[in-house]
């Protein structure tokens, strides 16, 4: 096996609109840590499969597939086995989450320049000498940092855990975490670690473009923890998981940070955790097969009761200000509801990948998935050691459990970040156990 690494840095210039919530003022101040593309390409001699993590809160699929076509033109990497996914900052440029104030030609400018250094940088690092390399793998459990975060009252009702409550009133969470981390470690042959790919289920949204500073959230933490550990040349991939309900907001504890000190906690813990994970890592065992295959997800109308709230809403809030530090409000969703009503598609269209070995596999999910289809996922794989990288390849929006429609919350009210038929997880899911995981 052989592999290269790299990393571009993709900071927006101070002005750029940031994503992550919705601000009367969403244009960044400064930079209190850069973002990064960081890069991974491996060369088992039949095939090169290219990772890149990105440190945007999502990627558009047009984003993910200008570059995947400018990369397959400029070097020997076909396009399917091109893997992109984002970390989900919430303290990012406004990459995909046009619910705010769309993508304006800012935003364009941004993407379109990204996608140059990026390829430029792939396409350079293809035509170096690619270094002799061992693949590992490993596991630990994480119970302490991430929490299911629709929260269950005495009364059966469900509040998010950003929402205002009674800590004495929660008698739960409606669903599970999932507490694996899997690494995915590059040695050199003198065992030096050169790269790594931390795979966890978290959602990056400790700071929420606080103070207008762009930052890489928790991840910052994570990558300088590892650096200290196993020197500065590593390059860090962060693989988000299946986090579309998992946060770090433990509702027992209200006096919880939501600054850099939280996010510095968080990402340095994460790195202690993943150090373990590294130093406790197996050989990934057996040739490595790779699938790459085009799914379609319903998207769901628009009912007329939508339409007629959000018109409602149009006169009710019209004198309103829409700033909001976690949550959306009704003055947004409701130019979504109209806006998404005009729309002319019936269908989503996103990538789906799986790799696979004897003892390792990583399989994409689009967008922000519900907890419990990863860990349904990882159940049906044969492979000890199965990552779930969510937020790959597009940005589909949230894809709930079927029955959180009705509880009601934050990720099933209809918004471009809600937009899939109730039960697109189980479409999901059934795509990738046929398609997908297969005989592998």
């Amino acid at each position: 096996m052989k592999a290269i690494t790299g990393k571009v840095k993709i900071t927006p210039d101070i002005g750029t609109p940031m994503g992550g919530n919705v601000r009367l003022d969403n244009k960044a101040r400064g930079v209190h840590d850069d973002l990064f593309c960081n890069i991974l390409i491996l060369n088992d001699g039949r095939q090169k499969i290219c990772m890149m993590s990105f440190d945007l809160v999502g990627l558009k699929e047009e984003t993910c597939d200008q570059l995947k076509k400018a990369i397959a033109e400029r070097t020997d990497i076909h396009y399917e086995n091109i893997v992109l996914f984002a970390t989900h900052t919430h303290s990012g440029p406004d990459s995909c989450m046009r619910m705010y104030h769309g993508i304006g030609d800012e935003i364009n400018h941004y993407l379109d320049d990204m996608v140059r250094k990026v390829k430029d940088e792939v396409d350079a690092l293809n035509n170096k000498v690619y270094t002799d390399v061992v693949l590992k793998t490993g596991k630990t459990q994480v119970n302490d940092l991430s929490f299911n975060r629709r929260l269950v009252r005495r009364n059966k009702e469900v509040v998010m855990n950003f929402e205002p409550f009674e800590i004495d009133d929660i008698i739960g969470a409606t669903g599970p975490i999932d507490p694996e981390l899997i690494t995915l470690s590059v040695f050199d042959t003198n065992d030096k670690l050169i790269s790594v790919m931390v795979n966890f289920s978290l959602h990056a949204a400790v700071l929420v473009s606080l103070d207008w500073l762009f930052s890489r959230d928790f991840i910052d933490g994570l990558d300088k923890q590892l650096k200290e550990i196993y020197g500065d040349e590593l390059v860090v991939l962060f693989a988000n998981g299946a986090e579309g309900n998992i946060n770090h907001l433990n509702y027992e504890d209200p006096n919880q940070w939501r600054d850099f000190r939280e996010t510095d906690r968080i990402g340095r813990k994460l790195g202690v955790y993943a150090a373990d994970s590294i130093n406790h890592s197996v050989l990934i065992n057996g040739e490595i097969q790779f699938v790459s295959k085009e799914l379609f997800l319903p998207l769901r109308e628009i009912r007329k009761e939508e339409i007629e709230w959000a018109e409602m809403v149009m006169i009710r809030d019209k004198d309103k200000i829409e700033d909001m530090f976690d949550g959306i409000p009704d003055k947004t969703y409701a130019k979504m509801v109209l806006a998404m009503a005009k729309r002319k598609e019936t269908t989503y269209r996103t990538i789906v990948q799986g790799l696979f070995t004897d003892n390792f596999a990583f399989i994409t999910f689009p967008g922000e998935v519900y907890v419990e289809f990863g860990l349904e996922v990882k159940k049906s794989t044969k492979q000890e050691y199965t990552a779930i990288i969510g937020l790959a390849n597009s940005y589909s929006g949230y894809i709930p459990k079927a029955e959180a429609f009705a509880q009601g919350g934050y990720e099933v009210r209809t918004a471009w970040s809600s937009q899939m038929v109730h039960h697109a997880g189980d479409i999901l899911v059934d795509f990738i156990k046929k398609e997908i995981i297969g005989d592998h």
